[in-house]
């Protein structure tokens, strides 16, 4: 955790970006012991002192790269490429056949992703403000309790893969959790928690309105502040935020080595899970 918190604060200072808010030990610690406990997790140690992490977790084919940070002071020295290397013949070990990341802004990593096989897919924008044009949700849209089985036949048509243990982790953390119906069929999903959107999925293009209208709007129940994610492929979301009010705070790069799922209907977590 320490590692991540100077790299991620140093990272920040180096652009000019204003310090990381909301980063701190306790904020981070129950994604690295779920990471610890259901993915791959590996450290780089010189002279008894960790001095890079790097974390991945295996869904069905997909292998996601959720942490990857060496100490600036230890940076270009030729320990973070052995390190994320382990990582994903770890990955390959246990069948993944796709490897993704949602990458920071830092070029040296940027690079590192393009000679390992992740080309870039798009970019991944971050909105966030007060809703000055809330959505009107349409009628027809029935929200309930996230039923598990829904759940996951959502994930692997739209996200590529189950994830159980996942959706256990969000449940845990106190996220509440919507299923979204059409004329009595399930139509998606989204969590929520203190305003942040995400993950979400719908099946089919044609709802992602309604689903979105709702989201932000249960959002906004729940906070003053909205925030969300969307890939750069998701049009409906971007459009949704942008229409709502929201400003685009940051973006960054998601980069795979090859296409998956239904993306442009896919809202993701966040970097440590996708």
């Amino acid at each position: 955790m320490d590692v991540f918190l100077v790299s991620v604060a140093e990272l920040a200072q180096r652009h000019g970006l204003p310090p990381p808010v909301g980063y701190t030990r306790a904020a981070v610690e129950p994604a690295y012991a779920h990471m610890l406990e259901t993915g791959i997790f590996e450290v780089a140690e010189l002279d008894g002192k960790i001095v890079g992490i790097a974390a991945a977790v295996v869904r069905d084919s997909i292998w996601f790269l959720a942490m990857f940070w060496v100490l600036p002071e230890h940076k270009l020295q030729g320990i973070g490429r052995p390190l994320l290397e382990r990582v994903q013949r770890l990955g390959d070990e246990q069948g993944a056949s796709i490897r993704c990341v949602w990458s920071s802004i830092d070029l040296a990593a940027v690079a590192l992703y393009l000679k390992l096989g992740m080309m870039p897919a798009g970019p991944i924008f971050t909105f966030s403000g007060a809703l000055e044009k809330p959505p009107a949700a349409p009628p027809e849209a029935r929200l309930c309790e996230l039923d598990a089985e829904h759940a996951s036949a959502i994930d692997r048509a739209v996200r590529g893969s189950s994830r159980e243990r996942d959706h256990a982790f969000w449940r845990a953390r106190g996220m509440t959790a919507h299923q979204m119906e059409i004329e009595q069929r399930v139509a998606g999903y989204f969590y929520l928690k203190d305003g942040v959107i995400g993950p979400a999925a719908w099946l089919d293009p044609k709802h992602g309105d309604a689903l979105m209208s709702h989201a932000l709007q249960q959002a906004s129940a729940q906070a003053s502040s909205v925030k969300l994610v969307a890939l750069g492929s998701n049009q409906t979301a971007i459009q949704m935020a942008t229409r709502a009010g929201l400003r685009l705070v940051s973006a960054s790069h998601f980069l795979s080595s090859a296409a998956f799922g239904k993306l442009d209907c896919y809202l993701p977590f966040g970097p440590a899970l996708f």
